[in-house]
């Protein structure tokens, strides 16, 4: 699908779908404790993978369909290796090429820290369900720990017990049961709000004081908004830009880079190495998405939906009409994404 986007700023509000991380946690708890599933508003691919995953696998079907989510194969794959149940994991997209960890039984768990957090969680979620006891240890400074966290909050609402004695380190008893309440509404997701924030728009169904890493968007966007102009000294040198870490939020960089570039703000981005590993190389399709709008050419979109809604961004700060091209891929994550974008109206 290709949309075009008139330029110029935008107002009104929209409710944000459901958190996304929270969703999967919760599906995946309310599942093993044979409970009613949460209820998600605006269910996106991901989650619906998750599901249907969950059910595939519950059902003795040998075939588990995890599409592109990523969370899905990583928070499913060891749990499957602990209930012993057998089956492939079917993989759509750059899913397959994405890192993973198989499961091994054993009683120590040694995780890099600077791949993915959802390894962690996938055996945090694991783990208790085991006959065995066991311990996880993080090798180096865990990135994106706020995802862990809400992994912890999961568990502790699931009655699961586990040990955490320093930020690096988690030990979990064998033979535990799930009991999640189940059947309440997961709360609103931050890392979809981003992209509204950004455009400066009202924004509900979200949780102030919630644990989610992106609620840090408000943070990061003032951030920016304090930093220099794009300019260069007299000898034509560039000047020093402002830095800004986003190893423990890196799904809020193609917002924050758009939104940064649209608004000509200097700003350099540190902690970036993971952007390589996710639906796209999101280092190379945002730098592709600024050089497009600033150029006036279609925007390609690499079938990422973060890149597609961060044009969306860019096209409230545009001149002329911005096209994305493969525009659909918000689906992965936030289906509603383009009714809800059209239903605000232009700033005169």
């Amino acid at each position: 699908m290709t949309k075009i986007i008139q330029p110029g700023a935008r107002r009104g509000t929209v409710t944000v779908p459901s958190s996304k991380s929270i969703a999967h946690r919760e599906l995946i708890a309310s599942a093993l404790s044979g409970v009613e599933p949460p209820r998600i508003r605006g269910e996106s691919k991901d989650t619906r993978a998750t599901r249907d995953c969950l059910a595939a696998m519950m059902s003795g079907d040998p075939v588990w369909p995890c599409g592109e989510s990523g969370t899905t194969l990583r928070l499913l794959e060891p749990i499957a290796g602990v209930m012993g149940w057998k089956g492939e994991f079917r993989c759509e997209g750059r899913l397959g090429d994405r890192p993973r960890m198989p499961f091994e039984r054993k009683t120590r768990y040694v995780v890099p820290g600077n791949v993915s957090s959802q390894f962690v969680s996938g055996l945090l979620m694991a783990l208790p369900l085991a006959d065995w006891d066991s311990e996880i240890v993080i090798d180096g400074p865990l990135q994106s720990a706020a995802y862990v966290a809400l992994t912890e909050d999961t568990l502790r609402t699931s009655g699961i017990s586990f040990k955490c004695p320093d930020s690096n380190r988690w030990s979990v008893p064998k033979c535990q049961r799930y009991h999640f309440p189940g059947g309440g509404e997961v709360e609103g997701d931050w890392s979809q709000a981003a992209f509204f924030l950004a455009m400066g728009v009202e924004v509900k169904g979200l949780k102030a004081d919630s644990h989610q890493g992106d609620r840090a968007i408000t943070r990061l966007l003032a951030a920016i908004d304090g930093a220099g102009r794009l300019s260069t000294a007299p000898d034509g040198s560039r000047q020093p830009s402002m830095a800004l870490d986003i190893s423990q939020t890196p799904d809020l960089y193609p917002v924050l880079a758009a939104y940064a570039a649209a608004t000509g703000r200097d700003v350099t981005f540190t902690g970036t190495e993971r952007l390589r590993l996710k639906e796209s190389d999101r280092l190379a399709s945002t730098a592709a998405l600024i050089a497009a709008v600033r150029e006036g050419r279609p925007v390609d979109t690499f079938g990422d939906h973060r890149i597609a809604m961060s044009a969306a961004v860019m096209a409230c700060f545009a001149k002329v009409p911005v096209t994305v091209l493969g525009a659909e891929c918000v689906a992965k994550s936030y289906p509603g994404f383009w009714d809800d974008f059209e239903s605000l109206s232009k700033s005169c």
